[in-house]
């Protein structure tokens, strides 16, 4: 009997053929399975990539029920439900010639071949749908008015257009493929004639989706209704929310809008209750870091200070914090621009400028609100900062946030708010600050070589770290140096990387330092050298540890902090 066309390139060894169908049992399949001398795929993978499954196009893959499930470097594996499909294999070895690429074939049931088949983008088939919706009614009678024209004011017509089935698909398509792909941000915004749609993941920005104005014009339309926004308001920014449920799990849509030239551009925050970490060493707060913040929320009275840039994770450090503290005998208020997370237990209210509902303002009510324990978003401004102080002084745990580079920076900062150096010496008792690097693909994490020339440089950083705190890491530095990197696969998206975690440095302001602060003369420098004498680890100290570890990768941290390039350029 003839042997099919292997359509492998190298290594994989041609498919034998065995006369008899795949049976439909479990059984029958992993018969066949072993009588062809190839593996059973028995399960469909959680989530693929999606270059890697569009290396068979969907109509090509459901016409020939075989799908590409998994690539690793030079190879795809195919799961197959008739691996002796001739025309199949001779397509499958044009496609892999074509790519340089080498084939493993694996068998598989109907049921698992079409649970893959559900992975293709359910956005594509959404936005075709939703552009033939367009074209046969006409644009679905949505009237797009230019610069300077009147719209109706969008009435009950336009409502239903936007609420049309295609459109409301792509929408949940948007957001569904948001959360799976664990996408912090969902961009929507025009690119060159175009809307498109980018998610943030892991901190970086990767483009997903790109679909004609008319439809994206629909789209944000649709946003808006969901988010109780006003349609016809295009000319001022606008900020909502929704909520979507992914699986069971409700996930909050915090949305915003912003006008641009030729129409508007949307950004939705996914916020998901179950990614709001408690445990400290899940957070990255590892080592001395650890301890003197743990320490300081469990203190009556004083001022907790998170600083770092936008999107840098102080909000949810914070969160956590208030999750340990969160307990019957303490009243906690919460004042937020927004409010992210709710947390039952915790009175949050969210301020409103518009309205003069402002951090001062509101924080002047709470304080009347009994309070132990306080949370303000941000500090902004000498009246919320001098409130802040005056509320720390009087009993009670001020937790807040600030803009700047590092801790040390935090205390000049406040000086330059106006606000006098001893009454921030007696209301701060510590400053952190932190960043979010990404951490290496459990799955392809591999050892990678260290050269003489960055051994060193490491060796010098660690040298200078207290051995007890290093040792606090779980890091020996007998065993020698050792970085990894993930190296990319089906789990990661081919990027190495999954998920994040901070790195953080905790300034203790000690006696000391309230003298420095009070004494006024070249704080930033005495501040510099206490910290030394207090053996603070500093981000990047923090960071390489972990990089050192296994968690991270050395160009992360580069990424995310200052100082002193260590990452090889030899």
């Amino acid at each position: 009997m003839e042997e099919p066309v292997s359509s492998n390139q190298g290594n994989a060894a041609p498919v034998p053929s065995v006369g008899t169908a795949v049976g439909s049992g479990d059984d029958d399949i992993r018969k066949r399975a072993a009588e062809f001398g190839i593996p059973l795929l028995d399960a469909a993978p959680n989530k693929i990539d999606k270059q890697t499954l569009n290396f068979i196009p969907e109509d090509t893959a459901r016409k020939y029920r075989m799908v590409v499930f998994s690539r690793e470097h030079d190879t795809i594996r195919v799961a197959m439900i008739d691996p002796e499909d001739f025309e199949a294999l001779n397509l499958l070895r044009f496609l892999a010639e074509k790519e340089q690429l080498n084939i493993e074939i694996s068998l598989t049931s109907e049921k698992v071949l079409d649970d893959i088949l559900k992975q293709y983008s359910g956005a594509d088939r959404a936005l075709k749908e939703a552009i033939l919706s367009l074209k046969k009614d006409g644009a679905s009678g949505v009237s797009f008015v230019g610069e300077g024209e009147t719209e109706p004011g969008g009435g009950a017509a336009d409502q239903e257009v936007m609420q049309d089935a295609p459109i409301a698909r792509l929408v949940e398509a948007i957001v569904k493929h948001a959360i799976e792909a664990r996408a912090s941000d969902i961009h929507i915004e025009l690119s060159e004639g175009n809307y498109r749609v980018r998610f943030r993941v892991d901190g970086l920005l990767h483009s997903s989706l790109v679909f004609p104005l008319q439809v994206g014009k629909a789209v944000v339309a649709r946003i808006k209704i969901l988010s109780n926004l006003k349609i016809d308001e295009k000319r001022k920014p606008q900020d909502g929310r929704f909520r979507a449920s992914n699986n069971g799990t409700a996930v909050d849509l915090r949305v915003s809008t912003l006008p641009v030239v030729d129409g508007e551009k949307v950004v939705m925050r996914v916020l998901e209750k179950s990614n709001n970490v408690v445990d400290f060493k899940e957070m990255g707060l590892w080592g001395r870091n650890g301890e003197v913040l743990r320490e300081k929320i469990m203190e009556p009275y004083g001022i907790i200070l998170m600083t770092g840039p936008t999107g840098s994770g102080k909000s949810t450090t914070l969160y956590s914090f208030l999750q340990i503290l969160n307990q019957e005998e303490r009243n906690i208020i919460t004042l937020e621009d927004p409010v992210e997370y709710s947390i039952s237990g915790i009175n949050q209210s969210q301020v409103r400028p518009e309205i003069g509902y402002t951090f001062a303002n509101g924080l002047r009510s709470i304080l009347r609100q009994d309070p132990n324990v306080i949370m303000v978003g941000e500090i902004r401004d000498n009246e919320t900062a001098e409130l802040a102080i005056h509320a720390a002084l009087t009993g009670h745990l001020v937790l807040s946030t600030l803009h700047t580079n590092n801790a040390l920076g935090s205390i000049p900062r406040l000086v330059d708010m106006g606000i006098e150096p001893f009454l921030i010496a007696s209301s701060i008792q510590v400053v952190a600050a932190q960043r979010l690097v990404r951490r290496i693909c459990s799955a392809c994490k591999e050892e990678q070589e260290v050269s003489p020339g960055l051994e060193k440089r490491l060796k010098a950083v660690v040298d200078a770290l207290p051995p007890e705190e290093t040792k606090k890491y779980g890091y020996d530095p007998t065993k020698g140096m050792k970085l990894y990197k993930g190296k990319g696969c089906d789990v990661c998206g081919n990027s190495g990387y999954k998920g994040r975690i901070a790195i953080y440095e905790a300034f203790e302001v000690t006696d000391e330092v309230k003298r420095i602060i009070t004494d006024e003369k070249n704080i930033e420098g005495q501040l510099s050298e206490e910290a030394t004498k207090q053996r603070m680890f500093s981000l990047r100290d923090d960071g390489i540890l972990k990089a050192l570890t296994g968690i991270t990768t050395l160009t992360e941290v580069e990424r995310v902090t200052e100082g002193a390039v260590l990452v090889d350029e030899e």
